[in-house]
């Protein structure tokens, strides 16, 4: 991997684009809020016209042409001094091809986003070798919880202001991490969404993997589609080129659903928690594939990032280190100059 370029710390005072590269927002009910809470914070927002303007025929935001100006323009601009994606959802992916890197290389800025931002992300480090930042969005800052959203803001501020390098790992008040297979390692922070990585991968937007950390998570995914997304990782050598690999929360608010068209009449299915069923099979399979169908190497489970409520925010593209039986992941540098 090439020599990674570290945006510039933001500073209080300063202006935070909000723009929407995937998916518009529905419910601008707590859009008002989240702007509020940044401004509370002591920066300045500038809003993109297209957070609410849904394509009339896609799950998009607004039209490829303009999302893609929207990008550029954000990154070009002196005014501008970090760039926080709204939400995710879908649609990014078609930005790859028409996104002109070079502005990206030569006006380093601070990038936030995850879940369908990932392609972007990856995309930045491949093409620009920019690091980014997989950390809460806007409409993650809409969040009710005072505790919770003080909490993720307060990590990411410590990332982006402070330039501190932080040990990451779940909080006490969360939920806990697993060691899949334990030991310590480390290497260049890659990764995100799992379906974003698994449709990118063996692309020419995706980062080199040797000498990487990876690191996966995804929403609603059944089990049946996890061992899909992760086999398709194994055939395309993905898994295996990481150093070591740590998988995010798996939230899928969908089992419910799933849970009613069980046929046993069986207590267990009736009383067991739903996430806690979800997490316990999806764990399983991770286990089974980290453990036979590639070589082992330092892994663990549930760490707190993107799709769950505390959303600790990871550096893409950093030095870092993994340590399996600690679950944390270990910033060995700063992550701005």
């Amino acid at each position: 991997m090439h020599t990674i370029v570290k945006p510039p710390a933001l500073k209080r005072g300063d202006t935070i684009k909000i723009i929407a590269p995937s998916t518009a927002i529905s419910d601008e009910s707590g859009l008002l809020d989240a702007i509020s809470f940044i401004k509370k914070q002591g920066f300045e927002v500038n809003l993109s016209t297209s957070l609410t303007h849904e394509s009339p025929n896609r799950f998009l935001s607004v039209g490829d042409h303009f999302r893609t100006q929207e990008i550029e323009n954000a990154f070009k601009s002196d005014n501008i001094k970090a760039i926080m994606c709204l939400r995710g959802g879908s649609g990014a992916i078609d930005l790859l091809n028409m996104i002109n890197y070079d502005v990206i290389k030569d006006n380093p800025k601070i990038f936030i986003g995850s879940s369908d931002v990932t392609f972007l992300q990856l995309a930045f480090l491949k093409k620009a070798n920019l690091v980014t930042f997989h950390g809460p969005m806007l409409i993650d800052l809409m969040e009710k919880n005072r505790k919770v959203l003080n909490y993720n803001w307060s990590v990411l501020q410590k990332i982006i202001m402070d330039g501190e390098m932080l040990e990451l790992k779940n909080p006490t008040f969360s939920r806990w991490s697993r060691t899949v297979i334990d030991g310590k390692v480390s290497g260049t922070l890659v990764g995100g969404n799992l379906s974003a990585v698994s449709l990118i991968a063996n692309t020419d937007f995706m980062p080199d993997l040797e000498e990487s950390i990876l690191f996966l998570e995804d929403v609603d995914i059944e089990p049946w589609m996890l061992d899909n997304l992760l086999t398709s990782l194994v055939l395309k050598e993905v898994l295996q080129k990481a150093k070591g690999i740590f998988f995010g929360e798996f939230p899928y608010h969908g089992l419910t659903e799933m849970l009613k068209m069980q046929t046993a009449p069986s207590v267990f299915f009736k009383n067991m928690l739903v996430e806690d069923y979800i997490n316990a099979v999806l764990h399983d399979q991770i286990i089974d594939i980290l453990t036979k169908k590639i070589a082992k190497k330092p892994s663990f489970t549930e760490f707190s990032c993107c799709h769950g409520k505390y959303i600790l925010t990871l550096p893409i593209g950093l030095n870092v280190e993994l340590n399996a039986d600690e679950q944390s992941i270990k910033m060995l540098e700063k992550a701005v100059s």
